[in-house]
C-alpha cells in the first residue's frame, strides 16, 4: 500500500475509530493538554496527532499506544483483545487450524 493510499474501512468499523479519535481528543482536554503539545510528547507532527483525533485510517497503532501511555493509560491497549469469545467459540468448532505453541502463539 502506498503512502498516499488510505485503508478503506467498513462503516461500522470507521465509525468506532472515530469514535475512538473522539476519546483521545476529550482525554487531552480534560488535561488541558493542547494538540502541539501532545503532539511533541507522542514525537509526531501536530498534522499526525489531529488525524489520530479525527478518527483518520492512516495513523499507527504505535501512536495509538503512545497516546494512551501519555494519557495515563498504558496498561489499556493490550486489554483489547483479552477475551476473545467469538474467536474461542470459532475454536472450539473448527479447532485451531494456524499457529500453536510451537509459533509463540499459545493462550494468553
Amino acid at each position: 500500500m502506498s503512502k498516499s493510499t488510505r485503508m478503506r474501512l467498513p462503516a461500522d468499523v470507521e465509525a468506532g475509530v472515530g469514535l475512538l479519535g473522539q476519546r483521545v481528543r476529550l482525554a487531552r482536554l480534560r488535561r488541558n493538554l493542547s494538540q502541539a503539545e501532545m503532539a511533541e510528547r507522542a514525537g509526531v507532527s501536530r498534522m499526525t496527532w489531529v488525524a489520530l483525533e479525527a478518527g483518520k485510517g492512516t495513523t499507527s497503532l504505535a501512536l495509538l499506544a503512545r497516546a494512551l501511555e501519555i494519557l495515563g493509560y498504558p496498561e489499556r491497549l493490550p486489554t483489547l483483545l483479552e477475551t476473545d469469545p467469538l474467536g474461542e467459540d470459532m475454536e472450539a468448532v473448527h479447532g485451531r487450524q494456524r499457529g500453536g505453541v510451537s509459533d509463540g502463539l499459545a493462550d494468553f
